[in-house]
């Protein structure tokens, strides 16, 4: 039975169909293949891998971001980055670095931020520098999408795991988002002065900075008002995802009244897109993780665990050596849904915190975006900046290798993604 489900998963793959409809095939011709459970049971399969309440704040949090892309919020904090960095050698890659910082407390998702930020950032950086170093940038800057908060892989995961914070993972990817920034701007400038690509010579005048940071202060709240709501008890994660919205339609019609009510249909229909596509993986990821739980695969994942693995550092080893390879072939949340409900309760065994191997498995999986030949955010910068995908990857290597150094930072040290999620009262 797994053989017909791994067989059938492999050949829909390379044969250019969609992860999700693979994986949806899949499960059917097991099912047919297996004989002892109708058909119809696959369906009943998928629509419970999306009924939960927690789900919703996907599709609020995806139109939050449309909502504020579209009131212009974006250039204006590549505005605001270009007044603090935008002096340093390498400055547009600085800009696109730290803008992305912000725009990842709007939108939580790492595909459409390397769209937008491509969009915006890439035709100046290949003028200036050259396409290969700017498209770089651009997708190893988006990749901080799920990991500073709030964060829609997070989300997943935490219903996936069960029992997880939703609020707790958003806090824990606080500090390591602001070092692998940190890292990829040391990486652009080392990168820009052995290249002697162009200093700007005049930096900005606190008078011609301050009005900056006031037109991109209603952005920078944002994250604020999110996370603050949750700690406060105020509201709950999908409960926040759905202010923000409300906040996005505020400040983009009021604020920098650049966002009309004509452009709100269109940014609904935009969201519900990029909403079915995630559901339609997540549906079928549920059906086929029903199917190998049904074949005891948890079980026998646990007892090889447990052979191999004889100290917590092993495992996570050999969870991320594991989950680095999945990232390659299989797309993050389908990733999520199948792999998490066998993982998680594994790792509990071996006495790792909860939010702490919560952020091990989206900062992993996220890498996977960036790592062919499944990488999400290749296919979009390729896509807008007609760049090749071999010229991209060439180009990525410097930032991918700092990434992976964080996440053994993080495996190994978890200070980095517990402390402060313990400070304030979440984890063990």
């Amino acid at each position: 039975m797994l053989t017909v489900l791994g067989l059938t998963f492999l050949a829909t793959v390379l044969v250019g169909v969609p992860i999700a409809f693979s994986l949806g095939l899949a499960a059917a011709a097991t099912l047919v293949a297996w004989g002892q459970v109708p058909l119809w049971l696959l369906a009943q399969r998928m629509f419970t891998g999306v009924d939960s309440f927690v789900f919703m704040a996907i599709p609020f949090f995806i139109l939050a971001g449309e909502l504020m892309t579209t009131a212009g919020i974006l250039d204006r904090l590549v505005k605001f980055a270009d007044g603090l960095v935008g002096h340093i050698r390498g400055g547009l890659a600085h800009v696109t670095i730290v803008a992305e910082m912000f725009f990842s407390g709007i939108s939580g998702s790492a595909v459409a931020d390397a769209a937008a930020l491509s969009a915006v950032l890439s035709p100046s950086m290949a003028k200036q520098y050259d396409p290969d170093f700017g498209n770089g940038v651009v997708a190893s800057a988006a990749m901080l999408g799920p990991i500073i908060p709030p964060s829609i892989p997070m989300v997943v995961y935490a219903l996936a795991a069960g029992g997880v914070s939703i609020a707790g993972l958003f806090i824990a990817g606080i500090i390591p988002g602001i070092v692998l920034a940190a890292g990829m701007m040391a990486i652009a400038w080392v990168i820009a002065k052995r290249r002697r690509f162009p200093v700007r010579a005049r930096t900005m005048t606190w008078r011609e900075f301050l009005p900056e940071m006031w037109t991109v202060f209603p952005a920078l709240l944002m994250p604020v008002i999110i996370l603050g709501g949750i700690l406060g008890g105020i509201f709950t994660a999908t409960e926040a995802a759905a202010v923000a919205v409300a906040y996005a339609v505020v400040v983009g019609l009021v604020v920098t009244k650049e966002l009309h009510w004509r452009d709100i249909p269109p940014a609904l229909v935009r969201s519900a897109v990029a909403t079915s596509v995630v559901f339609m993986l997540i549906a079928c990821s549920n059906a086929v993780s029903w199917l190998l739980t049904t074949q005891q695969i948890p079980s026998l994942v646990a007892k090889f665990l447990k052979a191999y693995a004889a100290s917590p550092w092993v495992f996570l080893l050999i969870i991320n050596i594991f989950l680095l390879i999945v990232g390659c072939l299989m797309d993050l949340s389908a990733a999520m849904i199948m792999l998490v409900p066998i993982l998680a309760p594994i790792a509990l065994t071996y006495g790792v915190d909860p939010l702490h191997f919560g952020f091990i498995v989206t900062l992993n999986l996220t890498i996977g975006l960036l790592t062919p030949p499944v990488g999400a955010i290749l296919f979009v910068v390729c896509g807008i900046s007609k760049i090749s995908l071999e010229r991209l990857v060439r180009a990525l290597w410097p930032f991918l290798l700092w990434q992976f150094a964080v996440l053994l930072l993080v495996t190994y040290v978890p200070w980095f993604c517990v402390w402060l999620p313990r400070l304030l009262g979440y984890g063990f």
